[in-house]
């Protein structure tokens, strides 16, 4: 399958796992796809579909905690606590976006682009920039997914789903809310191409 690569360099980043009721909220060590298409709608105003994965060795997880300001009464709501991406040693978190192609894939449209990822972006965090970008070929593979794709979306991403792992990624729908989407989650028995999975099955040995 036919894929665009980009390389990003990340400041620091949070892409929180939503808890229900909690006050703590674990990150993410993949981008969803849900956060890829939300970044670049923001960045550039294109419809992209993609996954991306953060380089092994070049982040370490912290806590960072903050509160809520109700605007209205001007008080501080209780505070949240979540972990966060951030730089392993001096050069920054190395990173990598597969975007499916389409119309809007024009390698042009990402050179040396500036974008924002995650969440917590007021606080200066998800500061990205492409730093390269090629065209790839991945082989369809079986085997285990490492990637959060929306369910509905599958297909795009050449997968096919043989024993699913589900849960649900928040879709922004508007710049003033969203929706929950069902998703595959890591771990689910899938064919997809190579560069989206943990480890192929022996199955295609």
């Amino acid at each position: 399958m036919k894929l665009l690569k980009l390389d990003l360099d990340i400041d620091s980043i949070i892409i929180g796992e939503r808890v229900k009721g909690g006050i703590y909220r674990p990150c993410l060590e993949t981008i969803p796809s849900s956060t890829v298409q939300g970044a670049f709608k923001y960045a550039l105003g294109i419809d992209v579909r993609g996954v991306g994965f953060f380089e092994a060795g070049t982040y370490e997880i912290r806590d960072f905690t903050y509160s809520v300001k109700d605007k209205f009464f001007e008080i501080a709501k209780m505070p949240f606590t979540s972990s966060c991406l951030y730089p392993s040693g001096r050069e920054n978190i190395k990173a990598v976006i597969y975007l499916i192609q389409n119309g809007s894939t024009d390698k042009n449209n990402f050179q040396n682009l500036t974008l924002t990822i995650g969440a917590l972006k007021s606080k200066g965090f998800g500061k990205a920039r492409v730093v390269n970008v090629e065209e790839i070929e991945s082989e369809i593979k079986q085997g285990l997914l490492n990637a959060r794709v929306l369910a509905s979306e599958a297909s795009l991403f050449g997968i096919t789903v043989l024993s699913p792992i589900y849960g649900y990624l928040f879709y922004v729908e508007n710049p003033f809310s969203g929706i929950y989407k069902r998703a595959l989650f890591e771990e689910s028995l899938v064919t997809a191409p190579e560069v989206f999975l943990k480890e192929a099955t022996f199955y295609d040995e």
